[in-house]
């Protein structure tokens, strides 16, 4: 039997590891130290000096990495504080700019460039959005004309200073830069043989490159609440099977093993611009780094050593990166592998050892910082990448090799349709908080051991009764629901036999996805698009191709919309009836009667001509969508109980209107804006009308009875 003192030992990392690991962990506490120096110096002072036997020179060499740590964050703090400061013009103009994030990197379709001119004048200032450039990859050169808006926003981790919205491009300029070319080239043929056109392509792509723009919402949030999410986070493991296929491509340049290092790290490169600098990859990539160029001068890198050297020079060169989530569940993810194989080395058989302590101690060093992003944590996580994790290797080196033999393609389809399947069930299964996770930890702790087993047993039992959270329990009276999903709407209305119904969906599908599996929802009776602006229907393409949808209800004199009309083709694609309704259609939803209250005509404005509904049981809600003051004039005399306020409360509306149609509880739903909304006269007109205001913003989701009970 293995001791504990040589357990311990076993997990201890080499002399000159605890060194890095000690440069890493002063590194980043001089990063946190522009922000709280005194709590965080004194930690380190007491860690280092505590636990080192040669306290003076390990607390020196702390310091210094505090020191360097410090103002890596300081140049951070600067930069950011320069881009939020800048002066960024509002005009349309001609912009000359070098594209460092294209519109494939995130679901959104946003670039990001670096102009060095506006209108021939030269641009020193931050980094831009842009928004228009589809199918111009990074590293080219962009000469366009479009519109230039001031505003701060964040696109992936890049803090940009304002949006430049392109009308049209005159001159594009390609990257002449190897890396560039390769890894561009690389993207553009993963892209084209998984082109999306199902969910298992969708998959492959975030296996291979990290793209999951193809994927579905409702397929991102399985993955993500069967904790298998980090599969398309493309790391550690992205890199190991990319760096295969790379030296066996190039295995007949390689004749020196100093040569073979420097091609590995050349393929590092075009890893990295394929994936467009994912923060887990340049973690894994750094970290691959160490060795080979180790190798190349003759010194042995263990695993520890590696990863706290690059994690040290990453957070010197950007101390950006510790910000990042991805960054810290990528470290905290490797550093628990390491710990599980250091558990799992003299462990018999050690193959399933190993397979599950690295699963388990992964999952337990990521808790933390899923815990703070996610506030959950699935319970069933380990489980599920103990299975799936064969099956995401051989898809994604079957997809690898499809690249070239397309023979293999039905393979990789096959394991990544399985992965779907089993991300989709371990979705619904519990999802556990902070105190369940620490109980669940504790749990554990005394089935390990033999004397404490029974009452790690009964623990267990007591854990699952009280801590484990399921799905969104189905309201007992008629509910109306302002969901919380930021700047825009999605109002759902549920009765207790079961049926429900779904107005917009806000502007994005992962945030609409997310709210309705808070309220338990699978299935839609009903799902309406009142008008086509995306705070609105953005949401609902995915919602109409994920969930069970009775029928989707889009006005009859809806106005051209190219995100309308790509939820009517997401419904036709799912067998969803499209019904076009105006005032005096009704329907019930159970014992929710429901009647479109407006338009009765075409109208000038997209706002005016939102579908309004009101629907009634004991109480009633009226629910308007973005109609302003025209089409509220045009409604017939309404007292609902329940008033969702018009276009987020915008000062478009008739405060006339408002205050004599306005019941007992007015509903504001909005996020962040730049748009002033609420209007603080509509917010004051509410609280003269000593009507109960309540906002999305402040309380988040918003849930009142249509009962008189």
């Amino acid at each position: 039997m293995v001791s504990r003192r040589t357990l311990v030992e076993g997990l201890l990392p080499s002399e000159p590891a605890r060194w890095t690991l000690l440069a890493a962990g002063a590194t980043s506490a001089g990063v946190i130290s522009v922000w709280r120096p005194a709590f965080v110096m004194l930690v380190l002072v007491v860690a280092v000096v505590g636990i080192q036997q040669r306290r003076w020179t390990v607390l020196a060499t702390g310091l210094v990495f505090v020191v360097l740590g410090a103002a890596s964050g300081g140049i951070a703090l600067l930069r950011a504080d320069a881009t939020t400061t800048a002066k960024v013009p509002e005009r349309q103009a001609v912009v000359v700019l070098r594209v460092v994030e294209d519109a494939s990197s995130n679901r959104y379709g946003i670039s990001v460039g670096v102009p060095s001119s506006i209108d021939g004048e030269p641009w020193r200032g931050p980094r831009l959005a842009v928004v228009g450039l589809d199918g111009v990859e990074v590293g080219s050169t962009v000469e366009a004309l479009g519109r230039i808006r001031p505003g701060v926003r964040r696109v992936r981790d890049e803090i940009v200073a304002g949006t430049f919205s392109v009308v049209s491009v005159e001159r594009v300029e390609r990257t002449t830069n190897p890396l560039m070319m390769v890894g561009n080239a690389i993207r553009r043929r993963v892209q084209s043989v998984f082109d999306g056109s199902s969910s298992t392509d969708g998959l492959l792509a975030g296996f291979l490159i990290g793209d999951t723009r193809r994927l579905g919402a409702h397929d991102v949030e399985n993955l993500r609440r069967s904790g298998l999410a980090h599969f398309v986070a493309v790391s550690g493991s992205n890199v190991a099977v990319f760096m295969l296929g790379w030296w066996i491509v190039t295995a007949p340049l390689a004749v020196r093993p100093r040569i073979r290092a420097l091609i590995g790290a050349v393929g590092l490169g075009v890893f990295v611009v394929v994936t467009r600098w994912e923060p887990s990859v340049v973690r894994a990539s750094a970290m691959t780094a160490v060795p080979l160029g180790a190798a190349m001068v003759g010194i042995p890198v263990d695993p520890w050593m590696a990863l706290g050297t690059a994690v040290t020079v990453l957070l010197l060169v950007s101390a950006d990166l510790l910000g990042s989530v991805g960054f810290q569940l990528s470290v905290a993810a490797t550093a628990g592998v390491l710990v599980g194989v250091a558990l799992a080395r003299d462990r018999q058989p050690r193959w399933l050892w190993m397979s599950l302590l690295v699963t388990v101690c992964a999952q337990l060093a990521v808790a933390p910082v899923v815990i703070y992003v996610f506030g959950t944590m699935p319970l069933f996580a380990p489980l599920a990448n103990l299975v799936v994790a064969p099956l995401v290797t051989l898809a994604t080196v079957a997809g690898g090799l499809s690249l070239v033999v397309g023979v293999l393609e039905p393979v990789a389809s096959v394991a990544a349709g399985a992965v779907l399947r089993i991300a989709e069930h371990a979705a619904s299964g519990p999802q556990l908080g902070g105190p369940a996770i620490l109980g669940v930890v504790t749990v554990g702790v005394f089935v390990a051991a033999r004397s404490t087993r029974p009452l790690g047993i009964a623990a267990a039992v007591l854990v699952a009764a009280v801590a484990v959270g399921g799905p969104g329990a189905w309201p007992a009276t008629p509910t109306v629901s302002a969901l919380d999903i930021g700047q825009g709407d999605a109002i759902l209305i549920q009765d207790p036999s079961g049926r429900a119904m779904l107005i917009d969906g806000g502007p994005d599908p992962g945030l609409i996805d997310r709210a309705l599996r808070r309220k338990g929802v699978s299935r839609l009776d009903v799902v309406v698009a009142t008008h086509g602006d995306a705070d609105h229907v953005a949401g609902l393409i995915d919602v109409v191709g994920a969930y069970d949808v009775g029928e989707l209800w889009v006005s009859a004199f809806a106005g051209p919309s190219d995100l309308l009309r790509g939820v009517t083709d997401a419904a036709v694609r799912a067998s969803v009836p499209v019904r076009e309704v105006q005032a005096g259609h009704r329907i019930s939803i159970g014992s929710i009667a429901v009647e479109v209250v407006s338009p009765t005509r075409r109208y000038a404005s997209d706002n005016d001509g939102s579908i309004a509904i009101l629907a009634t049981s004991q109480r009633s809600v009226l629910i308007p969508g973005d109609i302003e003051a025209v089409a509220q004039a045009d409604l017939p005399a309404l007292s609902p109980n329940v008033l969702v306020i018009p276009h987020h409360g915008s000062a478009s509306s008739d405060i006339r209107w408002i205050t004599r149609t306005v019941g007992q509880i007015a509903i504001v739903s909005y996020g962040v804006n730049t748009y002033g909304h609420p209007s603080s006269q509509i917010m004051k007109a509410l609280r003269d009308a000593n009507v109960e205001v309540r906002e999305t913003f402040t309380e988040g989701d918003i849930s009142v009875s249509l009962s008189s009970a």
